[in-house]
């Protein structure tokens, strides 16, 4: 059933081939196999990579979601009718009036739609149970696909950061993508 927190969106969200909720501690395994893909791995700037840290990962999520005002949803991505996690996401407030989403999917997954669906759900959340005004999304410039998802769901190209965040040995360039809530409300017209 779904719950509403005092500040935050009603979960579950449903789309019309996945539902996206809450992490639970049931999640770990699905959860480590996604993080241990690294056709996944190799365009995320932050997040675990080993067993290891994607137990702790999971463990400081839950914890997350029992604070109060919450400003960060990590969530499970699982097919409508219940089964293994096929991907996660992630919705944060960066400020009263501004968020910033993620996503990611199992590759096998790929190329149905999926991402945009999640994107999709993300927004509608971000801009109806949030009454954010704006929302965007910073992806690594080498990630199309990601980059596809997010102008299919709407979002615009707004800027290119060089340099903006070092992952191992290398600085990464990442392009943001963002839409406002007039567009948003335009193009759901």
């Amino acid at each position: 059933m779904p719950r509403r927190r005092r500040n935050g969106p009603m979960l579950p969200l449903a789309t019309d081939r996945l539902r996206i909720r809450d992490f639970t501690a049931d999640d770990e395994r699905d959860l480590m196999t996604l993080y241990g893909e690294p056709r996944i791995t190799r365009h995320m700037a932050h997040g675990p990579r080993t067993a290891r840290t994607a137990r702790q990962h999971l463990a400081r999520v839950i914890r997350d979601q029992q604070e109060e005002p919450r400003v960060r949803w990590d969530m499970a991505v699982e097919p409508a009718g219940g089964g293994p996690l096929v991907g996660a996401c992630d919705l944060a407030l960066l400020s009263r009036d501004e968020a910033e989403v993620g996503y990611l999917l199992a590759p096998a997954r790929w190329g149905m739609g999926l991402g945009t669906e999640i994107a999709t759900a993300l927004l509608e959340l971000a801009f109806r149970q949030l009454s954010v005004d704006r929302v965007q999304s910073t992806v690594e410039i080498h990630n199309r696909r990601s980059l596809r998802v997010l102008d299919k769901a709407g979002l615009r190209w707004e800027a290119t950061h060089k340099r903006h965040v070092r992952v191992g040995r290398r600085w990464w360039d990442v392009h943001v993508y963002a839409i406002d809530r007039d567009d948003w409300l335009q193009a759901q017209r």
